[in-house]
């Protein structure tokens, strides 16, 4: 959930109005995959995606893609993808076609990416390069940063919460929609 600073905080009360308007608006309308709002266009009009994903798995790249084009992101406008292909003992000719499906998935789509020639990824890397990222965009520019298997679900009344004028602080929670270790086993 994204929260306005402090000093918005304050004026708390006709955001919450709006808030609940805002809600039952959004309720009240059918929701995007995952059951999420979707981008108003004003916050829309200023937010990016900043992704680091793996060439090996075209079939979640393509969810990925459908799911957050689906919240409103312009992939073409406002989004880079660094994409890591396989190296070395992996490049096997399987891996070599999946791959293949990922680059003409990407360029299909009309997505702006760039393949990972920085060596094997880390976190130092990945803050070096998102923070790169950062500095190029807007003053009001919103970010979101998701991993190539992070699907997220935006909040109803989204644009209420984001005064223009504020620092925006990013809070959410994690739900592993993977089953515990065994769970899943065939018996």
């Amino acid at each position: 959930v994204l929260h306005p600073s402090l000093s918005a905080r304050r004026a708390s009360a006709p955001v919450s109005r709006r808030m609940k308007h805002a809600t039952r608006e959004c309720l009240s309308r059918e929701g995007t995959s995952a059951g999420s709002a979707r981008l108003p266009p004003s916050v829309a009009s200023r937010t990016y995606l900043y992704a680091f994903v793996v060439a090996s798995a075209p079939e979640l790249l393509a969810h990925f893609i459908a799911h957050y084009h689906s919240l409103g992101i312009n992939f073409a406008a406002r989004s880079r993808l660094i994409v890591d292909p396989a190296r070395g003992d992996e490049a096997t000719a399987a891996l070599a076609r999946r791959e293949a499906a990922s680059f003409a998935l990407l360029r299909e789509a009309g997505v702006p990416y760039s393949n990972n020639t920085q060596g094997t990824w880390s976190s130092k890397l990945k803050s070096v390069l998102v923070n790169e990222y950062l500095r190029a965009l807007p003053a009001d520019a919103l970010l979101m940063y998701p991993d190539l298997d992070e699907f997220f679900s935006l909040p109803c009344g989204l644009e209420a919460m984001l005064p223009p004028d504020a620092r925006v602080n990013l809070q959410a929670k994690f739900v592993d929609r993977l089953p515990p270790p065994g769970a899943g086993a065939p018996q």
